[in-house]
């Protein structure tokens, strides 16, 4: 976990927040290295996954009048607008809004030698309408994406195999 998302737990938590991770780390064998000759152990590679592509952490507040829970993505100040941007195009996100949930996006920057949090939450009118409104739209864009991308009028198979061609 990055110095950033330990500085953003420890900030919900002291506002009453129970925090936990999303992000998964994979482990893989890294391409094109050897070896080591004397215990024959592979170099690997650690990549993180954050939830949908986009949130670090969960977190939930028990005490207020109604159920809060939030999915919480934390970056520097520099990839504030870069971190929105990803968060803004995401349909999984759009559809945790409209499902009842909350998104903050906090930044962190060292002012006078301190880090300060800047917290922004998302709300729905933020989010393009070229997004998916509907699960089965998410699924059919997402369905949609797979397939070959073809010119207009293009057969896949254009001389399909007859019976009597199958030897067997």
């Amino acid at each position: 976990m990055s110095q950033l998302q330990q500085r953003t737990m420890e900030c919900f938590r002291e506002r009453g927040y129970i925090v936990g991770s999303v992000e998964r780390r994979k482990r893989f064998p890294a391409r094109g290295k050897q070896r080591c000759k004397l215990c024959g152990a592979v170099p690997m590679v650690d990549i993180s996954h954050d939830l949908w592509n986009v949130f670090d952490l969960i977190a939930c507040h028990p005490n207020l009048d109604r159920a809060a829970i939030v999915l919480v993505q934390s970056t520097s100040s520099s990839n504030h607008a870069t971190r929105r941007t990803k968060i803004l195009t995401s349909a999984e996100a759009k559809f945790w809004i409209m499902s009842g949930g909350f998104i903050c996006l906090q930044s962190w920057k060292k002012v006078s030698n301190r880090w300060q949090s800047q917290d922004e939450w998302l709300t729905l009118n933020q989010f393009p309408r070229s997004l998916p409104e509907t699960v089965e739209e998410f699924y059919e864009a997402q369905r949609k994406a797979k397939l070959p991308d073809l010119p207009p009028g293009t057969d896949i198979f254009p001389n399909p195999i007859r019976d009597e061609e199958i030897p067997f």
